[in-house]
């Protein structure tokens, strides 16, 4: 199993409530409704940062982490390579998210307290 982990920024243009509303209620229920991510991703998890103002904790820098599961990193060059990535989602990213100031990376879960 391979995990693509997204730190996602906002355009400049947007305000974090703007972005986390088109991600909530446009972005992730298009990606979750598409067959090319019923059949490549495992599982796609949307969290957005709340300030909370606990002491010692900064507040995060990002608009939102993004989780996807695929069983490989072929089934996530497929995901791309589709025409619902190509037609829908990709143009969709573009209205929001800052991919320059964005980041990315791949990952294992290591789970070391809780169930897994």
């Amino acid at each position: 199993m391979v995990i693509l982990v997204s730190l996602l920024r906002r355009l400049p243009e947007l305000s974090h409530e703007q972005f986390v509303r088109h991600h909530r209620e446009r972005h992730a229920p298009l990606v979750a409704s598409l067959p090319a991510a019923a059949r490549y991703v495992r599982r796609y998890v949307v969290e957005h940062p709340r300030p909370l103002g606990v002491p010692g904790i900064p507040e995060a820098t990002v608009d939102a982490v993004v989780r996807q599961w695929f069983d490989s990193a072929e089934d996530l060059a497929a995901l791309t390579a589709s025409a619902d990535y190509r037609d829908l989602i990709r143009p969709d990213e573009q209205r929001f998210i800052d991919m320059s100031r964005s980041e990315f990376y791949f990952t294992r879960e290591q789970v070391f307290l809780g169930d897994q």
